[in-house]
């Protein structure tokens, strides 16, 4: 069976002129092609992959490398910037992978089985080799994996249900867990919890920074921190038809509005561009553009201390919830793609309760009659937390701020470049604006804001939460999991827990050189997960 990347989750398509709009993610991996040409019709719709992929061409990606959005190595367990997943699939591979609705599907790991509700055996495809020729078995993965669950990880936490690993042959690998959590584990894995470094890069980490050696179908000739990433395809790679690039190059880009200037200049095939920019890419006949609407639980998101009082008060948070302009910051701020979110999972999603849906509409007058059964018949001062300053999280705080001073709250609004260390740890402001990056594992979204997160700045606890949290790890049947989600889901909007605001979509311009297998850009489903770069190739 082969676990195919590009059948990852969110397939969708436009063609250069239709508003045929699907499933796909705003990617901090903003991507932009300068492979050959740039000159035809987009190839979105149409082509044979198999006849027309040029499996030599190197697709040129501008990428958002600098800053927070990736980390200063490809150690795994040292990356501590989300988007880190989008070059650690191709270098590493994952050991599992996800299908369009979520659920794990093979990718390094061949097959898997459940022998008790604790237990977990991994069957490692066969065939695999690392970068550097040796042997990827059980043994490889047992060590990779004991690393990444061990002290001083960055998985520490959503790898803590592993008490030990133990090879039984050479191609399975027994992982015996602390309580039951197999189906939470197996997705886990499809994220950064299951990239796996080769012998020579564990035992000498620091060489990662430049050199990591994995098992993924690519390789890295060149990396330059923070400016660019040369990557090339891998000639052991086990399946020769996951991907039909030779090879992809990435350099820092700043903007959308970049981007979408160099696929309209011909200086560029492929990117994530600004909403302003899709009238121009559909105009043009000699480029086209992907607007694919979220599919996952990506969203900007009003993250809110419980703490300290008046937010402590769930009248007082309420009372937030209802008095922003969802519609508003859709239409005007978002635009094309963009859904009004009134709970942090998407329709289709684990976890999304379609009867949460508008139960606490906009309505600025009910606002504050909270507000004044709460006490605050004034308002108060709140201030409110951002660490961007352009696009539309920077707009949408605007936005907000002035729906929050028609019901008499009076925002300040600070500003900081590290969302962690400002607003999680030193406390800077009750409130903050994020745009929130969805885990490989939904479970992992509730525990990280409301259970043992950094993210839960106010250190708010709910057992029964909690409870319901783990209850869905242990879960094998995912439609029950989702279910137990779904009351998860209804007591965080209940408590106003968290204040959903919009659903953002994202658009790809690209030019005719650009094609996409079966006529589909196919994408993970959200900001940390990325394009699927299996579904991407260039035209002869």
């Amino acid at each position: 069976m082969r676990a195919e990347m590009g059948r990852g989750r969110g397939r969708s398509r436009t063609s250069r002129r239709s508003g045929w709009w699907l499933a796909g993610i705003l990617a901090l991996a903003t991507i932009v092609s300068t492979a050959c040409g740039g000159a035809g019709q987009s190839q979105a719709a149409s082509g044979d992959w198999r006849a027309d992929a040029d499996r030599t061409g190197i697709l040129t990606v501008a990428a958002r490398l600098s800053g927070g959005y990736t980390s200063k190595t490809y150690d795994p367990i040292r990356t501590v910037a989300l988007p880190d997943i989008i070059l650690g699939r191709l270098i590493f591979g994952t050991l599992i992978d996800k299908n369009p609705a979520g659920e794990p599907t093979p990718w390094l790991v061949e097959s898997w089985s459940q022998p008790d509700a604790t237990t977990l055996d991994l069957k490692i495809r066969p065939g695999v080799t690392f970068h550097d020729g040796t042997v990827f078995d059980a043994a490889a993965v047992k060590a990779g994996l004991d690393r990444n669950r061990g002290e001083g990880s960055a998985f520490v936490g959503t790898l803590s249900m592993i008490s030990s690993t133990e090879v039984l042959d050479p191609l399975t690998l027994r992982v015996t867990m602390s309580r039951p959590a197999g189906g939470n584990l197996l997705l886990t894995l499809s994220g950064r919890e299951g990239l796996i470094p080769a012998a020579a890069s564990i035992a000498n980490p620091d060489s990662m920074a430049t050199k990591p050696i994995g098992a993924g179908p690519f390789v890295v000739e060149e990396s330059r921190q923070g400016e660019s990433v040369k990557l090339r395809a891998y000639p052991g790679y086990y399946d020769k038809d996951q991907f039909l690039l030779g090879g992809i190059d990435m350099t820092n880009v700043n903007d959308d509005v970049a981007a979408r200037n160099a696929v309209l200049s011909g200086t560029a095939n492929f990117g994530f561009v600004d909403a302003e920019g899709i009238s121009a890419l559909q105009s043009s006949p000699s480029t086209g553009v992907e607007v694919l609407p979220s599919p996952a639980e990506y969203f900007l998101n009003l993250n809110l201390g419980t703490t300290e009082p008046p937010i402590s008060d769930p009248l007082v948070r309420r009372a937030i919830y209802q008095a922003i302009n969802r519609e508003q910051i859709t239409s005007s701020v978002v635009g094309v793609g963009g859904q009004p979110a009134w709970q942090m999972f998407r329709e289709g999603e684990p976890g999304n309760d379609p009867a949460l849906n508008g139960k606490y509409t906009y309505d600025p007058q009910a606002a504050k009659s909270l507000l004044a059964q709460a006490g605050y018949p004034d308002g108060f001062a709140m201030k409110l937390y951002t660490n961007s300053s352009a696009g539309p999280e920077a707009r949408t705080v605007e936005v907000v701020a002035a729906n929050l001073g028609e019901i008499g709250i009076k925002v300040e609004i600070v500003t900081g470049t590290d969302f962690i260390q400002d607003f999680a740890v030193d406390h800077k402001a009750p409130a903050a604006m994020q745009l929130w990056q969805p885990r490989a594992d939904p479970t992992q979204t509730f525990r990280t804001l409301f259970g043992d997160g950094i993210q839960n700045s106010g250190k708010y606890r709910n057992d029964q939460l909690n409870n319901l949290v783990l209850q869905a790890q242990g879960e094998a049947d995912q439609a029950q999991a989702g279910a137990i989600l779904q009351q998860a889901s209804q007591i965080v909007t209940d408590q106003a827990l968290s204040v959903p605001i919009v659903f953002i979509p994202s658009r790809w311009g690209h030019s005719g050189k650009v094609a996409f297998r079966d006529g589909q850009l196919v994408q993970y489903g959200n900001l940390g997960q990325g394009v699927n770069f299996s579904s991407v190739y260039l035209t002869r």
